[in-house]
């Protein structure tokens, strides 16, 4: 598309630094090249940003990358042609430094004959800026359970980057089209000894091909044209509940794990993902935004243990609080000490599980994936919490399908209120009141996919065997959205009115709603009732 010559003026007029995990490529540039999964951004710092596209083409060669301070590219400030090909999925990834911080920029790419949307990205604030950091956060979204209403929603909001807590895309999928699903994912396998899923990635081709559906569709494309997006994973980037440092991923053998499938899964999320990971597979990483937000990315996945109790709807059994590693020693170390040193107002921590607990009438908890099952890394990281004397610690958190807020305590949730959570619901998977519920006992509480519409009395029940949670919402879908200064650290969880069809309709805000000061380490009463 470019001649000769613009392209040399172009590059001329370039005041950036663009950093790529290998040398400036010398391959000639693709003619073909399509961009149906649309343009990425992530990691914001104030001087650099990630950006990414995968495309559709053959063989092996370039693609060319530009920057701009406007939108027409009048003013490019970074152009270098990528090399891509088949063993890097077409994915084209660069790290583009020397640019100034909290700007607006712009940014394409193009082929010899076609090129890509026009993304935008804002830079970070400056270490010493004491501005208001606006971010949202979400997990969870499986395509075939419902459209992405919440995905159209955030990428209207006025953000300066989102985080994603997890679940981008399901190897699985549950759901299909005329049943409890709204459209189909074909993608993968059946699985005879599986009969809950439709369908499951098993190869690297099927977890490529999982990005490029969950991408085709346009709101998803829109939230990452508009936003910067920090991600880490969860596990359904690889496959349900698995556990990364157990034997067998932790999963019967009847799931068919291997560690060919976790390592295909890997390097299908590093591919599509706009940031670089460190080492071999690292995601934990922090990223500063002015005085105001130090946000604090853990895996939670990768390096855990097999879950305790069998991971099932029970008491807890007795070796529930034997040693076993959750972030394991590496991670755990580098969390306690980015906590400790952070000179941040509000420590904010992208939570894959939750952290408090999650507790059924007659003793029973809800699963033991989350932290209540490693119950020594758990009380280990909030010890740190108190004894260091470390204020405003909020914990963001996907994976359960549920809007829950409340008071992070220590002693299995029975002890001292030492940091708060916002559970941001899901985009689509399935909600409780969605689904039928296991209480424990043999009990069901019975949901609804179509309608649901949990009884005030259920909700209120469950809390009051959870005293430590202030809020819920077990039916509809969404995520937060967090606007912190100096002084508050406001959230507002989002939810749209339904996913089983195409709609711009949301719920109030009203009883969603929170606004924390400085110092704060409980919201019960804010919205629910009081401790």
């Amino acid at each position: 598309m470019l001649t000769r010559r613009a392209m040399l003026r172009r590059s001329a007029a370039a005041t950036a630094v663009l950093l790529l995990p290998e040398a400036t490529a010398r391959a000639a540039a693709l003619r073909d090249a399509k961009f149906r999964q649309g343009v990425l951004s992530g990691d914001p710092t104030p001087d650099g940003i990630t950006l990414l596209t995968v495309i559709d083409a053959e063989g092996s060669g370039s693609v060319r990358l530009e920057v701009a301070t406007d939108a027409a590219f009048r003013k490019v400030v970074a152009s270098r042609s990528i090399a891509t090909s088949a063993a890097k999925g077409h994915s084209v990834k660069a790290r583009v430094k020397g640019l100034k911080a909290h700007e607006r920029y712009y940014y394409r790419f193009e082929s010899k004959t076609s090129h890509s949307p026009v993304g935008r990205f804002q830079t970070a604030l400056p270490d010493d800026s004491n501005e208001t950091v606006r971010f949202g956060f979400f997990s969870c979204a499986d395509y075939t359970h419902g459209y992405y209403n919440a995905y159209e929603q955030l990428q209207r909001d006025d953000l300066d980057f989102v985080v994603c807590l997890g679940d981008y895309i399901y190897a699985e999928s549950y759901h299909a089209k005329g049943k409890t699903g709204v459209r189909d994912d074909k993608i993968g396998k059946a699985n005879r000894d599986n009969p809950s899923i439709v369908r499951e990635a098993v190869s690297l081709a099927d977890y490529r091909d999982k990005y490029a559906l969950y991408r085709s569709d346009k709101a998803l494309r829109d939230v990452h044209a508009k936003f910067p997006m920090i991600a880490t994973w969860d596990d359904h980037e690889v496959q349900d509940n698995y556990a990364g440092h157990a034997p067998g991923g932790g999963l019967d053998p009847a799931k068919h794990y291997t560690a060919a499938r976790k390592a295909a899964g890997y390097k299908a999320f590093f591919e599509a993902m706009p940031f670089f990971q460190t080492g071999k597979s690292r995601v934990y990483r922090a990223l500063r935004f002015g005085k105001n937000v130090d946000m604090i990315m853990l895996d939670q996945r990768q390096y855990r243990d097999d879950q305790p109790c069998g991971d099932a709807t029970v008491a807890p059994c007795a070796d529930l609080d034997a040693p076993r590693a959750f972030l394991g020693r590496p991670q755990m170390d580098w969390a306690k000490q980015r906590l400790a040193s952070s000179g941040a107002a509000w420590k904010v921590v992208g939570n894959e599980v939750m952290m408090m607990n999650a507790e059924l009438p007659g003793g029973a908890y809800y699963g033991f994936d989350s932290w209540q099952g490693y119950v020594t890394e758990r009380e280990e990281l909030l010890a740190h919490i108190k004894t260091a004397g470390i204020k405003d610690v909020v914990f963001v958190t996907g994976d359960i399908h549920t809007f829950i807020a409340g008071d992070v305590r220590t002693a299995k949730s029975r002890g001292e209120s030492v940091a708060l959570e916002f559970v941001g619901g899901s985009i689509t998977s399935q909600s409780f009141g969605e689904t039928d519920l296991p209480i424990g006992g043999g009990q069901v509480l019975k949901g609804n996919d179509a309608n649901p519409n949990t009884a005030p009395a259920i909700i209120d029940a469950l809390r009051a065997v959870n005293p430590w949670v202030d809020q819920a919402d077990f039916d509809h879908h969404g995520y937060g959205v967090v606007e912190a200064t100096d002084k508050t650290f406001d959230v507002t969880l989002k939810r749209v009115q339904t996913i089983k069809k195409q709609s711009n309709a949301t719920l109030p805000a009203t009883g969603f709603r929170y606004t924390v000061a400085r110092g704060q380490t409980s919201i019960k009463g804010v919205n629910g009732p009081p401790a």
